[in-house]
């Protein structure tokens, strides 16, 4: 399993439209509106990489609106905390 967050630059108010078809996708897990340098925060979980590509290229990058994106592939789990 492939965890990663995936920030989202918006166009100027096209925030809500994209959010909403955005969180309708299955990869997405969570999804959050943000202020900042990014609109929307999206934690994924795939299968593999190549599921990972095709999402970001072809489900996520091509809605309109979107003007960027930056993905963060998850290195070690919030549940390994005890682990070194």
């Amino acid at each position: 399993m492939i965890r990663c967050y995936t920030l989202v630059r918006v166009l100027p108010t096209r925030d809500e439209e994209v959010y909403e078809k955005v969180r309708s996708f299955k990869e997405v897990r969570e999804i959050s509106l943000t202020y900042g340098e990014y609109d929307l925060v999206l934690k994924v979980e795939v299968n593999s990489l190549e599921e990972l590509d095709g999402f970001i290229f072809n489900k996520l990058r091509v809605i309109d609106g979107i003007e960027a994106t930056t993905t963060l592939i998850e290195a070690r789990p919030s549940w390994m905390k005890g682990e070194d």
